[in-house]
């Protein structure tokens, strides 16, 4: 199939900003992780934000340090979290930076709606109404930070900011473009009146992308400041990780159950086009464009926030630091005395102190009653409460597509905690296929192969994933 291509993976996540190398010799991907920072939010004014010049700035370095390892890089893409965006003005500069989706700006937005309100919306879009989605934040930002919008000329979403800054093109990739409820996700269109009532024109998004497509090069400027002398083409890949990720799935069934568990748990399952009826509406799932021309029916679920959060906390009181695996472990003696809890209960969201959250919703007890928290106990009954989480999310899933599945695929940083999908294979009746490989910079990187191979079914596509990974099975 010709010779090894250097395929660059930007991941960026909530977390961690990565740069991942991924070469392709015609059957495989093999993939390195060449460098990884890590991301967070900071406060200003009594708002949360990311860093943009950062992020961007560790993306460079990891664009230089890839070019030093291999030698030459064929193409780069990039990956994100979903919802959050940032304004262009007519000058080509930013209104501001980037506010995150933990303010608290688009959940006072939604509870102005009515129920009907809400249903209306997601029968224009396909999507279901949010607090993080990107149209209520903006129309929260009219009310509380009309600087923004006043002056802005195009809205770029996360991924969309980066493949500006590298290339000067804006685009607006559809995946991301979908996690803003002002798309119709069935007819890939801007829905003006949607626009509208988040304050904005229909023309603040600019031409929508297509996966395996290219973008534009590399900024001369930017690659001369690396040392690199050849031109680097910027491709469209499927920009929100979840859809990055859910195209990573090792199976060569076209649709298929998964969970990309990551900060969030995105659950849910691949399909030919979107479904938007009552059952999905009743279910709280939502229909999100996926890569290549397919859909993710999912729900967006709670994930490894919590177990950041309580690692964090843990490390703190403590004093110690401890590693992940042996994080993970403490739970064990108390796996037969895990108590269930909502993990999707609002006092998760973003609370002063999770363990204190998780101790009162699951019934443990209070913290100042003790001398120490207990820990095996508390992470217990969070790894059970997910995993019952991701089960009952995945049941109603299947009876909204009307399909049979034979296994579920997880992936992401999640799929490590076995605990977690023992519990979801015993729930479901269903095996669980984990794969803690790089799948989300496995889904970046077949997509840009489309772009070299443009002959290449969807079909071959997938043998290349399945070559790529291998998994783990948990059986019911």
């Amino acid at each position: 199939m010709g010779d090894v291509l250097n395929l660059l993976a930007f991941d960026c996540g909530n977390s961690s900003i990565r740069t991942i190398l991924c070469r392709f010799d015609g059957t495989s991907i093999e993939s390195e992780i060449i460098l990884q920072e890590p991301n967070g939010i900071h406060e200003r004014g009594g708002y949360l934000y990311w860093d943009t010049a950062a992020i961007f700035g560790i993306l460079k370095r990891g664009l230089g340090m890839a070019h030093e390892k291999a030698g030459r890089i064929d193409s780069v893409g990039i990956c994100t979290w979903g919802v959050d965006f940032q304004m262009l003005d007519r000058e080509g500069g930013f209104t501001d930076e980037i506010l995150c989706y933990r303010n608290p700006i688009g959940e006072s937005e939604i509870s102005l709606l009515s129920a009907e309100q809400q249903k209306e919306m997601f029968y224009r879009t396909g999507i279901l109404c949010d607090r993080i989605n990107s149209v209520f934040m903006l129309k929260g930002i009219g009310k509380c930070l009309p600087h923004i919008t006043e002056r802005a000329e195009k809205m770029l979403l996360v991924p969309d900011i980066f493949v500006w800054l590298f290339t000067g093109k804006v685009i607006n990739e559809p995946c991301e473009l979908s996690t803003t409820q002002m798309m119709d996700v069935r007819t890939m269109t801007i829905c003006e009146d949607i626009c509208e009532y988040a304050g904005v024109k229909a023309d603040i998004f600019g031409e929508i992308g297509k996966h395996g497509k290219l973008i534009g090069n590399i900024k001369r400027e930017i690659l001369d400041e690396l040392g690199i002398g050849y031109d680097i083409p910027f491709l469209c890949v499927p920009s929100h990780d979840t859809a990055c990720a859910a195209l990573a799935i090792p199976s060569m069934e076209d649709e298929y159950l998964f969970v990309s568990s990551g900060t969030w748990a995105l659950v849910g399952a691949q399909c030919a086009s979107p479904i938007v009826d009552d059952r999905v509406y009743e279910a709280h799932l939502t229909n999100e464009v996926g890569g290549f021309g397919y859909t993710t029916l999912l729900r967006n679920n709670a994930g490894m926030f919590i177990i950041q959060r309580l690692k964090e906390e843990y490390q703190r009181e403590t004093g110690e630091k401890i590693s992940w695996n042996d994080f993970t472990a403490l739970a064990d003696p108390c796996r037969d005395s895990a108590r269930h809890f909502d993990v999707n209960d609002a006092r998760l969201f973003n609370p002063e102190c999770m363990a204190d959250e998780i101790m009162d919703l699951a019934g443990i007890g209070k913290a100042e009653d003790m001398a120490r928290r207990p820990w095996p106990l508390i992470l217990a009954s969070t790894y059970i409460s997910l995993g019952d989480s991701f089960a009952e999310v995945l049941t109603t899933v299947m009876s909204c597509t009307g399909k049979s599945y034979d296994r579920i695929y997880i992936v992401g940083g999640g799929s490590r905690n076995r605990m977690i999908n023992e519990r979801c294979a015993e729930k479901t009746g269903l095996p669980v296929s984990a794969c803690d490989m790089e799948c989300s910079s496995v889904g970046n990187a077949v997509s840009q192969i489309a772009y070299f191979h443009p002959e290449y079914t969807y079909g071959q596509l997938r043998k290349i994933v399945c070559s790529s990974l291998t998994t783990k099975i948990y059986s019911p």
